[in-house]
């Protein structure tokens, strides 16, 4: 691109164009100029405002394996392709060291990867969900639930609801979830009224 074509698209002069160039060559950007032809980024350069520390890179791929350890298919693929796109952008030096970095997350004892799923899909398109659950005294029901969070916790993934039949938010296991079905009918309320509704009975909520 033309320095002039530049400063047009971001409302500055053609001289501010050139000393930013020159800032960047200095900061060893792979920026190339030529009368007549414009500047040239090469390819597969991203620029340090783009890129991660040391901290920020064990703290992406430690979120990320954690989400192919605890999440559904769907959500593990995605953390997958997403480790794959920010891979590309850090060349073959820093993905080495990102991978090399020492933490993991175990995989865990529970599988509820079907109903997250389920859940995951009802919360997206604002759906109603009849559960049957087992209490913890084993007594089961069945409910017509509004999904509004799911919560990863040690001893099990929680999902929190509005319940039609208590008339309130509840929380429940999904490991006690016995059955799930989306129903056709919408949710009334919307997503941001229903989460804020639910940030003021748990504060310590990070939704």
């Amino acid at each position: 691109m033309t320095a002039a074509s530049l400063a047009d698209q971001f409302g500055v002069s053609e001289r501010t164009i050139y000393r930013d160039m020159r800032t960047l060559l200095e900061l060893g950007v792979p920026v190339e100029g030529e009368a007549g032809t414009g500047f040239i980024l090469q390819p597969g350069y991203f620029l340090p405002s783009m890129t991660f520390s040391r901290d920020e890179a064990d703290a992406v791929l430690l979120g990320l394996r954690f989400v192919q350890a605890r999440g559904d298919d769907e959500l593990a693929n995605a953390a997958e392709t997403a480790l794959s796109k920010i891979a590309e952008g850090m060349g073959d030096t820093g993905e080495a060291k990102m991978r090399r970095n020492g933490l993991t997350v175990g995989p865990s004892n529970r599988d509820q990867r079907e109903e997250m799923a389920t859940i995951r899909r009802a919360i997206r398109a604002r759906r109603k969900l009849q559960m049957a659950y087992r209490t913890k005294d084993f007594t089961s029901s069945t409910r017509t639930i509004w999904p509004v969070v799911i919560g990863f916790f040690d001893g099990a993934e929680m999902l929190a609801a509005w319940c039609e039949m208590r008339k309130a938010f509840r929380h429940f296991r999904m490991d006690r979830i016995e059955a799930l079905t989306v129903l056709e009918d919408n949710i009334p309320r919307s997503a941001a009224s229903l989460l804020a509704e639910y940030r003021r009975i748990e504060p310590g909520a990070n939704v």
